[in-house]
């Protein structure tokens, strides 16, 4: 059965090579519009099936697709990929010394023989920043590092330093549930 992966994210690919499944990336270019009538939850459960979709109709023949989607949310408002140098700062402002949600989503859509199956899942942690003083934040903005990512910040890199605490799935705040992708993905393939 042939595996895709419908992001160009080096991350996931990364955390996808871990479960020792060959897949080819074929990434979304499908628009992420959050919607403002839904939660955080709903929004990201909404894009990454939208990314799926778009991957699916792009697609032929028997496959499993696999995208995902990651938010970082805090005081009910979605913290995205940062739009400038001076949006991050605002973001890693607003976290600084906070805990904050980190979402990130699951669809995987199987077809076989024209039969198709969904299947959606997600994981919620939370993430507990350290208090940073305006030369930390600025030395952290001058890497570069956080600038792709959402809520202005990447865990695996530079800024885990100043992470004091996990709740939750650490590869999903990197972008994917693996844990939860590998018991879906041992069940169907």
């Amino acid at each position: 059965m042939k595996v895709i992966l419908a992001s160009n994210s080096p991350r996931r690919r990364e955390l996808l090579e871990r479960l020792g499944y060959e897949f080819q990336v074929i990434p979304s270019l499908k628009e992420e519009i959050k919607d403002e009538n839904l939660t955080p939850l709903e929004n990201t459960i909404n894009i990454s099936y939208q990314k799926c979709l778009d991957i699916l109709n792009q697609t032929e023949g028997d496959r499993v697709i696999i995208s995902s989607d990651t938010i970082v949310t805090i005081d009910n408002e979605i913290l995205g990929k940062p739009a400038s140098r001076e949006d991050a700062k605002r973001m890693l402002q607003k976290i600084n010394g906070r805990s904050h949600a980190v979402i990130t989503s699951l669809t995987i859509i199987k077809v076989q023989n024209k039969k198709i199956e969904e299947f959606k899942d997600y994981s919620k942690s939370l993430v507990y920043v350290d208090k940073l003083s305006d030369t930390e934040i600025n030395n952290y903005l001058d890497t570069n590092e956080g600038l792709d990512k959402a809520g202005g910040y990447a865990i695996q890199g530079i800024f885990s330093k100043h992470i004091n605490k996990i709740e939750g799935d650490y590869y999903a705040i990197m972008g994917l549930p693996i844990n939860k992708l590998y018991n879906i993905l041992k069940n169907i393939l």
